[in-house]
């Protein structure tokens, strides 16, 4: 029996064009969009897709590529016992007696001898920084902003300090208070590449000058990664990579000694050597024994050591602006400009 012809008039959507492959001949398909991702027939409309297909966000807010912090803990000399609250810290030294080797005359009394000091004053000065957001931010943000605004803060707090310690250590004298000066020792030059003869000169001289290393009996060397890669491009028959080939075992693991096959620096010529991308224009690395560096503060209360966090009172009549930031008075100075050598290099890589 044949079927029966239908009825009526086509619908308002049915008015596309039959195109091959048409998935329903003359009707609308609602689409994602854009346009231009779909064929021309049939007859697309993306007035929901544009509404409800966007982008979707990490949440997850992502800092710039940070350094380490490290060269305040090389401070190792610190205002503890203070006399009074000031605004800066002065140190006293008092140099030993000359060696006595001559032998006394039984009749004549000795004479006596003075006693040679000197003083070094530092000063402390405040740093900070804050940062105001309004209601309106906060209120309306897809993210939380008072951690990622707190995180921030956070850090900056300990980027700033640590740049006051490397612009102190890089100075090439210190002037005491009886306007005598120390000037720093510096060996290599800008041509130099780091390797293990400016080490050895450079131990050299802090050793001859009688200063302490650090607990563990290591000088420290703060290097770039530049001046890193210096020493790790030595040939294998001189200098590092002796070292390390001589500490191999039989059977090419790593033995007792250093290994820059595993990826690291460690210990070598007596210096613990530590890699840091905040050493300024990277030709300068701080070779240093105890006492090279000072750092001064208040000890008054809500002041220390390290910076502390900020958080403003809201004042504003509708309570709209918070604020949150950091402060911190500090001083870092030189200590004894024997105990830190200068070691000069090219702040480009090793090549060849």
């Amino acid at each position: 029996m044949a079927g029966q012809a239908g009825t009526g008039t086509p619908g308002a959507n049915q008015n596309g064009p039959l195109a091959a492959p048409a998935y329903s001949p003359g009707e609308i398909v609602s689409a994602a969009g854009p346009l231009s991702r779909n064929a021309p027939a049939p007859l697309v409309d993306i007035t929901l897709g544009s509404q409800f297909v966007t982008k979707a966000y990490d949440l997850a807010v992502y800092p710039a590529l940070r350094p380490e912090l490290i060269l305040d803990q090389f401070a190792t000399v610190r205002a503890t016992r203070l006399t009074h609250r000031g605004g800066s810290v002065r140190f006293s030294f008092v140099d030993d007696l000359p060696e006595q080797v001559t032998p006394l005359l039984e009749n004549i009394d000795v004479d006596s001898v003075a006693l040679a000091s000197r003083a070094l004053t530092v000063g402390q000065l405040p740093y900070g920084v804050a940062i105001t957001t309004t209601d309106v931010l906060r209120g309306t943000s897809m993210i939380a902003i008072d951690p990622l605004v707190a995180e921030r803060v956070g850090y900056n707090a300990g980027l700033s300090v640590d740049k006051l310690a490397y612009a102190a250590l890089a100075a090439s004298s210190v002037t005491y208070d009886d306007s005598s000066v120390g000037s720093v020792v510096a060996i290599g030059s800008s041509a130099a590449y780091l390797n293990s003869t400016l080490l050895q000169q450079g131990v050299a001289s802090l050793q001859s000058k009688n200063v302490r290393p650090f607990i563990g009996g290591l000088y420290v060397l703060v290097v770039s990664p530049y001046q890193a890669q210096h020493l790790k491009a030595d040939t294998t028959d001189t200098g590092w990579r002796y070292q390390v080939a001589r500490n191999m075992n039989d059977n090419g693991s790593p033995g007792q000694g250093n290994s820059v096959f595993m990826g690291e620096l460690g210990n070598y010529e007596g210096v613990r050597i530590v890699v840091n991308n905040h050493m300024g224009p990277g030709d300068m690395a701080f070779l240093m024994g105890a006492e090279a560096l000072a750092k001064v503060y208040p000890d008054a209360p809500g002041f220390g050591p390290n910076p502390r966090t900020v958080i403003a009172p809201i004042v504003d009549k509708l309570r709209r602006f918070a604020s949150i930031g950091w402060y911190h008075m500090v001083g870092y100075s030189i200590f004894r400009s024997e105990a830190i050598v200068h070691i000069n290099t090219t702040a480009a890589l090793k090549t060849a």
